[in-house]
């Protein structure tokens, strides 16, 4: 076993309290039926521990290998062959999916990796992670087949035959598949939250929006070497970050321009049902929301709301500017808008100030100044949401 020394020398320089004292040992034990296609005949693992990849490599005998380590928490690993030339470049080129490597949840303890045919046909048993991640995915695959399924039988023909109707259709079947997927990943996570899947889980639950008061509480239930790792630790500065913009804190103030150089602030529309709409001229999504945001300002601007867009544009500051009121004006966007700049050094932008991950990111604030609602995603169903949230709290005037 040609085992890297850089993860032995990190236990060594580690604090009393830190990685050395949580380490446990594991050792992987498998067999590969087609280890014949290793070109030299040896198997490679690797995952990561608090930022530090770990590298081993062990020799294939008639198909056997062990491998021996430490790990401190539950963490994605990879183990490889590695293929001729030829098969890695047709990989490459076709986009499938490697049959010569096999994704699972290293764990600590005795774990044993069976493939009774190629690589990725590998089973691991030993590990508690990966048998929730086994039992999450047998939840999970019978929703995939019907995506699979859809497409294959009504989305497919439809985006063929260019048939706007039957895409629609489709794309309704796909979004109520999807959200089934969602309900269940996140029935999952809330079931299990002392899961070494857990975190991977809960960053996937909350890659567009965060909201402490539903996180915080299970978070803490994670086991203490997920939430001292690296990636916890991290996390946990994710969370207290997001109190600053959470529901019932008070929105932060910025001042930005509109496109008349006038500078424009939050303060300035206190008193009104305000939305703020974080959008940007590339944001095709975000776009495809502004014809509902017209229908909306029309009908409640002279009772009391008020929109203020900020635009977030992806090119050179010298182009900005035109890109983002050509936008303007297609849209035609009557409302308050304002160019999002970046912070000024150790600054944050408006954008990272109120935590957007994803756009379009809506805010809704109350009179007071108070975020009262969030809506990441252009669905229809987040539109009738925002809809009913707005007639409701000026209806009460």
């Amino acid at each position: 076993m040609k085992s890297k020394y850089i993860y032995v020398f990190a236990l060594m320089l580690a604090p009393i309290f830190g990685v050395a004292q949580m380490s446990k040992p594991f050792t992987l034990t498998g067999q590969v039926s087609d280890y014949k296609r290793a070109v030299d005949q040896t198997i490679y693992l690797k995952f990561k521990q608090n930022g530090i990849e770990i590298k081993d490599s062990a020799k294939l005998i008639n198909g056997s290998y062990t491998f021996k380590g430490l790990i401190s928490y539950p963490a994605i690993a990879v183990i490889q062959l590695k293929v001729a030339d030829s098969v890695a470049t047709y990989y490459a080129r076709t986009r499938m999916l490697k049959d010569y490597v096999h994704e699972f949840y290293m764990d600590k303890g005795k774990l044993s990796a069976n493939a009774a045919q190629k690589l990725n046909s590998t089973v691991v048993k030993g590990s508690k992670a990966d048998d929730d991640r086994q039992e999450l995915k047998t939840k999970l695959d019978p929703y995939y087949a019907a995506n699979s399924k859809a497409y294959k039988e009504e989305g497919d023909p439809a985006y063929k035959n260019k048939d706007s109707i039957g895409i629609v259709n489709y794309t309704k079947k796909r979004s109520k598949i999807d959200f089934q997927i969602d309900s269940v990943k996140k029935a999952y996570l809330f079931s299990h939250p002392q899961s070494g899947i857990a975190l991977d889980m809960l960053r996937e639950y909350t890659q567009s929006i965060l909201e402490p008061a539903e996180i915080e509480p299970l978070f803490k239930q994670f086991q203490p070497e997920i939430k001292a790792s690296d990636e916890g630790q991290a996390y946990a500065k994710r969370i207290e970050s997001s109190k600053v913009t959470a529901l019932g804190a008070a929105a932060p103030d910025f001042i930005l321009k509109d496109r008349n150089g006038k500078a424009v602030s939050l303060a300035s529309v206190k008193g009104k049902l305000v939305l703020l709409d974080f959008w940007g001229s590339w944001c095709f999504p975000c776009r495809q929301t502004h014809p509902h945001l017209r229908k909306l300002y029309a009908e409640y601007k002279d009772r009391g709301f008020e929109i203020l867009g900020v635009a977030n544009e992806l090119g050179k500051p010298e182009e900005n500017y035109k890109k983002w009121t050509v936008a303007l004006d297609q849209d035609q966007m009557s409302w308050i808008n304002v160019l999002n700049e970046k912070g000024e050094i150790g600054k944050l932008s408006v954008s990272e100030k109120y935590n957007v991950k994803a756009y379009p990111t809506k805010i809704l604030i109350d009179k007071n100044g108070i975020i009262i609602k969030k809506f990441v995603g252009s669905s229809e169903a987040k539109a009738k949401d925002l809809d009913d949230m707005v007639a409701q709290i000026l209806s009460e005037k």
